[in-house]
């Protein structure tokens, strides 16, 4: 500002002095340029950019710092992006663990954290959501539905990378209670979540209803009782009567009163779940 006043204060004192005559000078002629031959110069082609190995890191670091600082984006967005970069920190994971089981030496490194995220590289490999670190970006940066999913998601994993319904037997075999209050109240909860949200975090909330439904209708592995899994089935029943399962939950409850259920109780043996393991978990190879 002070520099553009003395500009201004210089111009009005140049245009109150009486303006000088013109000096009148003869028109000079000058030769003929000749312009050289103009060389063109060689083109140089500009140098190939190879592609960052970890895009989907560095897109999610970038989208979490902005929220962070309040700059932009949404949490939901940060968490799909999150859950993108956590499949591709698992491909690193497998790869490394494949290459020491055959004997080799990994040629790429792989990071061993991820912000947001549990990372197992031990008996079980699995990179998942952090519901902790979640839930807090949503109490500070989110929306009364960021804050409501993320404390469903809480409530189902509790800052672990298991089910609150899995009892682990080892680190990638487990046992599950059928039909427990909790189990109960987590597809309340998810259900209630994609009817009032529909569109909101759509691909983890089917994906969490699946894995509920799945273990209704296929676990063999059951923590409980005879006792407790019949109450279980029946409380289910009783709860959600027109759930899409409730049909083959009923048939698995007459299973168990005729004694021709495949249920294994108290099971404390190998996980016997004809599905696959939790989205993220891998089991570890023998080396």
């Amino acid at each position: 500002m002070g520099l553009l006043l003395v500009a201004l204060t210089s111009s009005s004192a140049w245009a109150q002095q009486p303006p000088k005559p013109a000096e009148q000078k003869p028109p000079e002629q000058k030769p003929a340029e000749q312009k050289p031959a103009e060389q063109k110069p060689a083109e140089q082609k500009p140098a190939e950019q190879k592609p960052p190995e970890k895009k989907a890191r560095e897109d999610y670091l970038r989208a979490l710092e902005k929220l962070a600082r309040g700059q932009g984006g949404t949490v939901e967005n940060v968490f799909i992006l999150g859950k993108a970069a956590s499949l591709e920190h698992l491909a690193g994971i497998l790869e490394w663990d494949d290459a020491l089981a055959h004997g080799r030496v990994p040629k790429k490194r792989f990071e061993r954290e991820l912000p947001g995220f549990l990372v197992g590289t031990s008996e079980a490999l699995y990179v998942l959501p952090d519901t902790r670190f979640f839930l807090e970006a949503a109490q500070l940066r989110g929306t009364d539905v960021d804050r409501r999913f993320f404390d469903l998601l809480h409530q189902t994993f509790q800052g672990t990378p298991t089910r609150i319904y899995v009892d682990h037997i080892t680190d990638v075999a487990g046992c599950y209670q059928l039909g427990s209050r909790e189990f109960i109240s987590l597809y309340r909860g998810w259900t209630q979540f994609q009817a009032s949200y529909p569109n909101a975090y759509r691909d983890t909330v089917k994906e969490e209803l699946f894995v509920l439904e799945q273990t209704m209708l296929l676990a063999t592995c059951a923590c409980g009782t005879r006792q407790s899994v019949d109450a279980g089935f029946e409380a289910f029943l009783k709860a959600f009567p027109k759930s899409p399962i409730a049909k083959g939950v009923r048939e698995r409850l007459e299973k168990l009163h005729t004694n021709t259920s495949d249920l294994v109780f108290q099971c404390g043996q190998e996980l016997n779940l004809p599905q696959p393991l939790p989205a993220g978990v891998e089991p570890r190879r023998a080396p």
